[in-house]
């Protein structure tokens, strides 16, 4: 049984997924699975994950028909072996010390359900392979969460906390979780964060360092491209969590307006009461 299922979703990948597959090889953990997942391919994806299956038993090729990437990551979810998983996108990649370092930290802090590291993007037309810390969408960042924080929700509700490649999660947490919701084409990982937090897992964030991290490849067939789709995406999960989102409003509201009235009418009230 291998400790890490690495679960990777595939449609149409052939341009970029040697390059994530020989990522995997070189990690410096190499107790681990690679379940990839051909979402219903119609270019040369099935042939390579293939290959890959050949020369090293550690790669699992599934087929399903084509459906949204939500739709592969339960089907490989759900086929996984490890005790823990890794998502990533195909046309991403992780560095060598990443699942080395994670499931460390996890081996002694059982406490943790979520451990996740930084990453950077890079434009996949840069052949010097520039890094930056920000997305051609512009700068959100990774928060920050530490496992002895205690409003874990109030800061994931702001917004998704890391890229989908960033977290390695207890296998069990998606027992008791349960899958990504499949009706959430786009930000089902935000959407999956919340459930965890409303279930009080406990989060650590592992810092950033350049062998210990994942890199957003940025190209022209990114998903987040399709803005009205993601827009979509975000209004069906603030439907979805509509008291919550209310109730932050809410809050967020009465603290604005009380920084807006100047201090000195507060103490005039103060002292009218």
């Amino acid at each position: 049984m291998p400790r890490i299922s690495i679960v990777m979703p595939c449609f149409n990948s052939e341009l970029y997924l040697q390059e994530t597959l020989d990522c995997l090889i070189k990690q410096s953990f190499t107790d681990w699975e690679c379940v990839i997942v051909n979402n219903g391919s119609t270019d040369s994806t099935n042939e390579i994950a293939n290959t890959y299956a050949q020369k090293d038993p550690r790669f699992r090729v599934l087929t399903k028909e084509h459906g949204g990437i939500s739709s592969g990551r339960n089907y490989g979810i759900m086929a996984a072996k490890g005790e823990f998983i890794q998502l990533l996108d195909s046309d991403d990649l992780i560095t060598p010390n990443k699942l080395f370092n994670e499931i460390e930290f996890l081996n002694h802090h059982p406490d943790v359900d979520i451990v996740y590291s930084g990453a950077r993007y890079f434009y996949t037309n840069d052949h010097e392979r520039a890094l930056h810390v920000y997305s051609d969408k512009g700068w959100t960042g990774t928060i920050e969460i530490d496992r002895s924080d205690k409003v874990v929700l109030d800061a994931i509700m702001k917004r998704n906390p890391f890229v989908t490649s960033a977290p390695l999660y207890r296998a069990s947490i998606f027992k008791e979780i349960g899958l990504y919701d499949e009706s959430l084409q786009y930000i089902e990982d935000w959407d999956f964060q919340i459930r965890c937090a409303l279930a009080d897992k406990v989060f650590h964030y592992l810092g950033y360092k350049p062998d210990q991290c994942t890199l957003i490849r940025l190209h022209d067939r990114n998903i987040s491209k399709n803005k009205d789709a993601v827009q979509s995406a975000k209004r069906k999960l603030m439907e979805k969590h509509a008291v919550l989102f209310k109730m932050k409003k809410k809050e967020r509201r009465k603290i604005s307006f009380k920084d807006l009235i100047p201090p000195i009418l507060l103490s005039l009230v103060n002292r009218l009461r």
